[in-house]
């Protein structure tokens, strides 16, 4: 028996000090992953709300609350293993049923007093869940508005974006748009552009709760106006007569800078949200191979070619210079090809042209492991990547 107490005390330590290292990590010094019991509660919430339903309004409506749903439910969920955690230490220290166990350790982390422990030793116990049970609430309480304010950015990031990139978001139309206003080669744009990626980075891979957040407008997708801008960058690029080894003109440098910067941003968003992502693909190493055969792509060369002759007041592409021009897109476009894709299945964004119009399949959080969330990459209109 003595034994089973003892070992009722370190597994209680254990979950308890789980529980508050996937605190921190969740909001102190986050990681790009979930934890193992963000994991969890995704995973659960998932299950619970994202499922087919007759009535499609109301499919998306539980939709869009999965990730809010998740997220409040986490700090409950760390409160009620800390509780468990500690009703096994209180038992395994000397308490003489489990019940009495449970409603110390209630008592403890809620601030409640109405169960008092004996013995000197226990009352510490409880000081000491009261403590974590009181971080445990400041914790939610800066996470949220840290989340809000992420989201918030992120929006912003789109609303700027709309008036040039249209609704839904068009590569061929935000070029366009550009040429109209006389802005293509304005490098504010494209930095005020770059440093919104760059933001998403940050928090959607410190936070890869917010992948799963919807957007105040449905038709406006985030994943889509981060697409339509490294697209529109890539055309651009793809026509260029520059070589990898020569230095950028000043029309160059805009995209390049979005496209250095947002292709392995995209990577490793899909990557912290669990998607099966290569993150290796980097600007310099796609550019280096545009002499090699175009490789799989979810966007066929007569799409290329259609966009291209969409484009004729802003670019002229001989027919003998179409197939390098090709070449070049598809090997820039194959950097974050599988990333775009993953996302926009992950996210089930409203249709765009070339972003969200060709997500992959992605299957569901897992409930327990690490492994990467299953993904089917094939495509009818292109093929597999």
């Amino acid at each position: 028996m003595i034994a089973l107490h003892v070992l009722a005390v370190i597994g209680g330590s254990l979950v308890v000090l789980a529980t508050l290292i996937s605190a921190l990590e969740t909001v102190v010094l986050p990681r790009e992953r979930l934890t193992h019991i963000a994991r969890l509660v995704f995973a659960v919430v998932d299950r619970l709300l994202n499922r087919q339903w007759r009535n499609k309004d109301r499919q998306a409506n539980l939709r869009a609350l999965y990730a809010p749903v998740s997220l409040v439910s986490l700090p409950l969920v760390w409160m009620i293993v800390v509780t468990a955690g500690f009703s096994f230490i209180f038992w395994g220290s000397g308490h003489e049923s489990s019940l009495r166990s449970f409603e110390v350790s209630g008592s403890s982390l809620f601030t409640l007093g109405f169960a008092e422990p004996d013995g000197f030793g226990r009352i510490w116990l409880t000081f000491i869940e009261a403590t974590i049970g009181l971080g445990l609430v400041a914790l939610l309480i800066s996470y949220l508005p840290t989340i809000y304010a992420a989201h918030h950015e992120r929006e912003k990031g789109i609303t700027v974006l709309r008036p040039f990139s249209g609704t839904p978001a068009d590569p061929v139309g935000l070029l366009s748009s550009l040429q109209r206003l006389g802005a293509l080669d304005n490098p504010d744009l494209w930095r005020s552009a770059t440093n919104w990626i760059l933001d998403l980075d940050q928090t959607h891979s410190a936070f890869p709760a917010l992948s799963y957040f919807p957007e105040a407008s449905p038709e406006q997708s985030w994943v889509a106006s981060v697409g339509t801008m490294l697209d529109g960058a890539a055309i651009l690029i793809s026509v260029s007569t520059s070589t990898a080894e020569e230095f950028p003109s000043d029309a160059e440098k805009g995209p390049m800078l979005a496209l250095a910067y947002g292709i392995p941003a995209l990577a490793r968003i899909g990557s912290a949200a669990s998607l099966p992502i290569d993150r290796r693909a980097l600007l310099a190493n796609q550019m280096s191979r545009f002499g090699e055969p175009a490789p799989p792509l979810s966007i066929l060369r007569e799409e290329y070619v259609a966009a291209l002759g969409r484009l004729t007041a802003l670019v002229s592409v001989p027919d003998e210079e179409l197939e390098a021009c090709w070449r070049r897109f598809a090997w820039i476009r194959s950097g974050y090809d599988q990333a775009l894709r993953g996302l926009a299945g992950l996210t089930m964004a409203s249709t765009a042209p070339w972003t969200t119009d060709r997500p992959a399949t992605v299957g569901r959080p897992r409930l327990v492991t690490r492994r990467p969330i299953k993904v089917d990459w094939v495509f009818e209109g292109g093929g597999r990547d």
